[in-house]
Order: C-alpha cells, then structure tokens, then sequence
C-alpha cells in the first residue's frame, strides 16, 4: 500500500541520514581540517549520503501507483527529497572544496539545507492530512512504522564506492 511504501523511503533516508551523522560525530569538521584522513572519511560519508538521496529518488519515481487521495501526499514527499538530494549533493561538494583548499559557499548550502527543512515540515502536513483520511488506527499506524523500520533494517543497498584524492 502506498503510504507503507512511503514509510519505507522515510525509514531508508533516516537510517543513511543516521550514518552520516555517526561519521560527522567521530570526525568532527573542524578538526578534521587538519587530517586528511578524517576529511576523507567525511568526503566518504557525504557523499554516501548523496548516494542514498538519488536512490531514495529512484526508488520513489519506481513507485507503480499512488491513490487520488494520496496524490498530494506523494508530490509533497517527492519535493522534500529532491529539496534533500540538492543539500546532499552541495554538502559532497563542500567537503570536497574544503579538502582541496577551495573556497566554498557556506550561506547557500545553509540556504539548501533550510529549503529541505521546509519541504519536509510541508510533507509532514500533508502526511497528517492523508492520516486524519485513513482515519488508521494507532495499531495500523505502529503496525505500518514496524514494517518500514524492519524493511530500512534488512534493506542491503550499498552506495558505489569513489575514491579520491584531495585536487592539488
């Protein structure tokens, strides 16, 4: 059914977001400067991140049939993450800039990184709208989250490996 699919893409994206955020606690930014084996590995997390934005993508576009009265729902996800993959995207390039010695644009990857945030909030709303229609019980609800937590658990996508070397 279309909004347990929809749990399923939520459920991958927060458990790659996840990981990103481990990576960005163990290899702290601002100390990481000065290793370049850190800024390697956070070149390595962002850009699995990236990865898993453009799959979350994918899969979604894969998506055969949404019902009328999720369409709103669908398109309001659809924007949160392609709002998502073009952050995810420009925070690869930025940590990449960074470990090159580039210049980089930190007021429009903020800029990136609050339109995500909106989109988001904006699908959640609609996401509540489609729930009040459903009108689920709290146990189909836990039943439905269940199943896409166990899904983004066993899921086995794996990002395709891009090795680099800081541009000189």
């Amino acid at each position: 059914d279309f909004l347990g699919e929809e749990w399923k893409f939520r459920a991958f994206q927060e458990k790659e977001a996840s990981a990103y955020t481990d990576a960005l606690t163990r290899f702290d930014p601002k100390a990481a400067a000065k290793n370049a084996d850190a800024y390697a590995e956070l070149a390595g997390a962002a850009s699995r991140l990236a990865q898993s934005a453009a799959e979350l993508i994918r899969r979604k576009d894969a998506l055969k049939t949404v019902p009328d009265k999720a369409t709103s729902c669908y398109f309001a996800w659809h924007a949160a993450y392609t709002d998502y993959l073009a952050w995810a995207l420009a925070q690869a390039d930025t940590i990449e800039d960074k470990m090159a010695g580039n210049p980089t644009d930190a007021a429009a990857l903020k800029d990136l990184q609050q339109k995500s945030e909106q989109s988001r909030a904006e699908a959640e709303t609609e996401e509540q709208k489609l729930l009040k229609q459903l009108d689920l019980s709290q146990a189909d609800i836990e039943q439905l989250h269940d199943r896409a937590t166990q899904a983004a658990a066993q899921d086995t996508w794996r990002p395709r490996v891009i090795t680099r070397k800081p541009k000189r």
